[in-house]
């Protein structure tokens, strides 16, 4: 019996891992890299290619990219497969702290970090913070299990991922001194199971000196590349002035826009971490009290940086979906004579939830009037009443118990099926009326159809789409990337546009660039090459429109695509010759 369980659950915790592997790798070269991207990927390409370059705060990534650029290639896959690995990797985290969760709220949790849409869409951009999360918390685990040696390496990977290890490290450290200083008893809770084994020790003294020395190496091999790259190290001392400089800039992220992307994309984590938080100081669990205490500090010190961004997140999205994982595995159970009850209430509760959803898609394209809008207000609250009057039937005519799980399963199955949509669209979707919390600004967009047309024109004049010379005249990371295998492109600043010292073939500039010369010997076509939310706040002004289909306002910026005349036969225009017609992207008014 107990072999058999072993299997059923080790089948799972594979399931999970591999479904977390797949929604990181699915598609992850499909997006162009955005500025906030290239920035990083750039960096990496010119260490794989043997050529000078400045290498920033995020030495793991820069340099573990490098490497893999080297062997495998440039392009944006590779260039976002090490925080995709990272963030797989994240998933296993709950395996190593098992003792203290107990296997039901483990397995949760593992579900709810592979695929959670903040983390998904973190694992899935090149650089950010997904890197200094995994490992930080893969070395977190493997002291509590003591595995120095392992837990020295990831230390020493964490260390080197950038500023974002040190935000994560401040806020545990707070958490945890708060945690110590506030009085309290644990109160253990009636019919709870006990926790499987003995819980471990912490590394002892030898162990805390093998852990010192792994990381120390692994700093030594990563940091310089196996002394390829030894300028890596000074980049990593640097990180941690780059993240006191963060107090000194400022960012174009309100701060309520951090609350309304807890709130829109992870409903399911915050409503049953919330109840565990409460729970858990009511009985004084001391895991509860650290976890909400790590929240909470974690959260504040995001809302106060000055530098914030919406993928910084992360760090809460841990400790908020533990105290949901905890919740959760105290709420599902119920006998199994009770279990056909539970789940005839669970299957009216989720249809209950999905004609709610199906009424919001509606109140979105109706035109809707004040006696509309309250009829569909009151149908909404009458639905949810509905769903408390089924509850509350249950509990008298059968138990309380499987009334309560009965209205747990179905949330979770309609909440969960409402985050599995949230994470598609923050990962995967990129049409270009839609924009995610999640996303970097700017993004990226029409990075296919420039490159189409540059190729074109190589072709046409050099028999190869890769031969032409491409003179760039914006400062644009993005732009620099997808041009990254012309080996005749050259930069030039923006101000030199007006006197060129030559006539290169293509010249690419943003379209506000004055270029008097370009207009008479050369030949424009625009694409709207940045995309950035056209509201200000926390979310756009019809919210209910961008809640159901991610449609809001956006702001574009154009770049023109200027090539010379004499490379179309007789001089025709470029806007009759080329195949590709890129209509500009329509600002979406606010109705």
């Amino acid at each position: 019996m107990r072999s058999n369980q072993v299997t059923v659950e080790r089948a799972i915790i594979a399931g999970i891992f591999l479904l977390a592997v797949c929604v990181r790798l699915f598609y992850l070269g499909a997006a162009p890299l955005s500025d906030a991207e290239a920035s990083w990927a750039l960096q990496s390409l010119d260490l794989a290619r043997g050529e000078a370059v400045e290498i920033g705060p995020q030495v793991s990534y820069v340099n573990l990219t490098g490497a893999a650029l080297y062997l495998f290639g440039s392009s944006d896959f590779t260039a976002r497969i090490w925080p995709a690995i990272t963030g797989s990797l994240l998933v296993l985290v709950p395996l190593l702290f098992r003792r203290a969760l107990g296997r039901s709220a483990m397995l949760i949790l593992m579900a709810g970090l592979a695929l959670d849409p903040g983390l998904v869409a973190a694992s899935r951009l090149a650089g950010g913070p997904m890197m200094a999360l995994g490992f930080g918390l893969l070395a977190l685990g493997f002291v509590y299990t003591r595995r120095s040696i392992l837990a020295g390496i990831c230390a020493g990977l964490a260390l080197l991922s950038g500023w974002g290890i040190f935000a994560g490290l401040v806020s545990l450290l707070i958490a945890w001194s708060l945690e110590r200083l506030i009085p309290g008893k644990s109160v253990p809770e009636e019919g709870q199971a006990p926790i499987e084994g003995t819980p471990p020790a912490w590394l002892t003294g030898r162990e805390w000196i093998s852990m010192l020395l792994s990381a120390a190496i692994t700093l030594l091999a990563v940091g310089t590349l196996l002394l390829l790259n030894p300028q890596g190290l000074a980049a990593w001392i640097a990180s941690l002035p780059a993240y006191l400089q963060g107090w000194g800039q400022a960012s174009n992220v309100p701060p309520l826009r951090l609350a309304a992307a807890l709130l829109v994309y992870q409903p399911l984590a915050m409503i049953f971490g919330t109840i565990g938080a409460v729970r858990g100081w009511l009985r004084g669990d001391p895991l509860a009290r650290m976890l909400s205490l790590w929240f909470i500090v974690a959260f504040t010190l995001i809302l106060v940086y000055p530098a914030r961004q919406v993928f910084d997140l992360v760090w809460v999205l841990t400790p908020l979906w533990a105290l949901a994982a905890i919740e959760l595995a105290h709420d599902i159970r119920v006998d199994s004579s009770s279990r056909l009850v539970a789940a005839g209430e669970a299957a009216a509760v989720f249809l209950l939830l999905a004609i709610v959803w199906m009424n919001l898609l509606g109140a979105k394209i109706a035109i809707v009037s004040t006696e509309s809008s309250l009829l569909r207000a009151g149908l909404l609250v009458g639905l949810l009443a509905l769903g408390a009057v089924i509850t509350i039937l249950v509990g008298l005519g059968w138990s309380w118990a499987a009334a309560r799980a009965g209205l747990v399963w179905g949330v979770c199955a309609a909440l969960g099926l409402y985050g599995i949509s949230a994470m598609w669209s923050a990962s995967f979707r990129s049409e270009p009326d839609q924009i995610d919390l999640w996303q970097p600004v700017p993004i990226t967009r029409n990075a296919d159809l420039l490159m189409q047309t540059v190729e074109d024109l190589s072709e046409w004049n050099t028999g190869l789409v890769r031969d032409i010379d491409v003179t760039l005249a914006v400062e644009a990371p993005s732009l620099r990337w997808a041009l990254r295998n012309y080996p005749e492109m050259t930069t030039i600043a923006e101000d030199n546009l007006v006197a060129l010292p030559n006539t290169p073939s293509i010249v690419i500039a943003r379209q506000t660039a004055e270029a008097p010369r370009l207009a008479e010997t050369y030949r424009g076509q625009d694409f709207a090459w940045w995309i950035y939310p056209g509201w200000e706040g926390a979310l756009p002004p019809d919210f209910l429109r961008w809640l159901t289909t991610r449609q809001a306002p956006l702001r574009q910026e154009q770049v023109l695509l200027w090539a010379r005349s004499d490379l179309f036969p007789g001089g025709e225009s470029i806007l009759e010759t080329l195949p590709l017609e890129v209509p500009a992207l329509e600002e979406e008014e606010q109705e």
